[in-house]
């Protein structure tokens, strides 16, 4: 289900809307502000690899690290830190910007799964507390 997204504004500026036509706004350009890609951004880590394979089955992102090594890599950094690997799970689900594309359907469902995976483990429900721990 896709949350609602809301703006607040006057009274003002919803009577100028509901009296006229309203107000166009130009989409930001992001491109200034991407960094450009490294080359390390095209493959899977060995520490992505390791903590791939230490999820369940169920949990693996396979397709997203297939197709987005760059982003399977922040994941397996964020590993050793839960809380900050579930946020950053948060920001890959919930566009807060507002605009942006979204992951095809088959990557959002694997993201879904392991923010589901990552609740549980947040709130003790395998009986360990945080994620796996990866040794360089």
């Amino acid at each position: 289900m896709e949350p609602l997204s809301f703006e607040f504004v006057t009274v003002e500026e919803a009577k100028k809307v509901l009296d006229g036509a309203p107000p166009v706004q130009a989409e930001p350009d992001w491109s200034g502000v991407r960094r450009p890609p490294a080359p390390e951004d095209t493959m899977l880590s060995d520490v992505a690899m390791r903590w791939l394979a230490s999820l369940p089955a169920e949990a693996r992102p396979v397709e997203l690290c297939r197709r987005y090594a760059r982003i399977g890599n922040q994941l397996a950094a964020l590993s050793v830190h839960p809380a900050a690997l579930h946020a950053f799970l948060v920001e890959l689900l919930i566009d807060k910007r507002g605009g942006r594309q979204g992951f095809p359907d088959g990557i959002a469902l694997e993201l879904s799964r392991l923010h589901e995976f990552m609740v549980g483990r947040l709130q003790g429900g395998d009986g360990e507390q945080g994620g796996p721990e990866l040794a360089d």
